[in-house]
């Protein structure tokens, strides 16, 4: 219990917690330059910049807060506050989780969570159409002698993987489903697609790193599970991927 609490609050507090710091060292350090000789004008220019950095952090943190709960408008804003989430907050986060000695895969585990409330408030209401299933390649099983690459299709549907499960999911959903070898292959399978949504599939690191390299697009992500160790015969959850889809019908 304490382990889930754990990845849907760490990556928002570590956030808070950075920029807590951040503000308390800048204005320790403002204060200790006023009392001690007074500030110069070349060091009132400084702090002036500084603080309306801290300013833009905190301001860009809060908008982001905000869009787990409601769609940020207009859509400049939303853009610019994906993009502070991506290159800024996420690399603050893990800094200070690499400084205290945590877990990465509960900050990763987190950060994804907060991802996914930002895409399903901002697609609330909305009807998607056109929604990418985005697997990796190691859902199926390993003695397989038909390699899926690509087109999902190509499943023989014997059930001896998630993948046929899946297949029969995407079929009774409408939507495309598409199997990745690797980032390469998934940038050109979104790329060809042009998906208004994506559900992608994918172990700790590359679900982090596709998420984070796709991020001007809505991608929900969804952890597989690795009863026989990474990158073999992982499986995932059909339920969590059908709560995903509808979500966004």
């Amino acid at each position: 219990m304490k382990d889930e609490y754990l990845n849907v609050i760490k990556f928002p507090l570590l956030v808070s917690l950075s920029l807590a710091v951040i503000a308390a060292a800048f204005f320790g350090l403002v204060f200790g330059s006023y009392f001690k000789l007074g500030l110069s004008a070349n060091e009132t220019v400084i702090y002036s910049v500084l603080f309306s950095i801290l300013t833009i952090l905190v301001s860009s943190w809060v908008l982001n807060l905000i869009s787990t709960h409601s769609k940020i408008r207009p859509r400049w804003m939303e853009i610019y506050s994906k993009w502070m989430l991506v290159h800024v907050y996420y690399n603050l986060a893990s800094f200070l989780n690499f400084i205290s000695f945590q877990k990465k895969q509960q900050l990763q585990e987190s950060y994804l969570n907060f991802n996914n409330e930002i895409v399903l408030s901002a697609a609330k209401n909305i009807h998607h159409t056109n929604i990418l299933l985005l697997l990796p390649h190691c859902l199926q099983n390993s003695k397989c002698k038909i390699r899926v690459t690509s087109d999902i299709n190509d499943c023989a549907s014997c059930g001896k993987c998630d993948i046929a499960e899946l297949k029969a999911l995407a079929k009774k959903l409408n939507v495309r489903a598409a199997v990745a070898t690797g980032g390469s292959l998934a940038r050109k399978i979104i790329k060809d697609t042009s998906p208004d949504v994506i559900v992608a599939v994918a172990c700790h690191r590359d679900l982090i790193d596709g998420v984070r390299d796709a991020w001007r697009l809505p991608v929900f992500g969804v952890l597989n599970e690795r009863p026989n160790g990474p990158c073999f015969e992982t499986t995932v959850n059909l339920h969590t991927i059908e709560f995903a889809i509808r979500k966004f019908q």
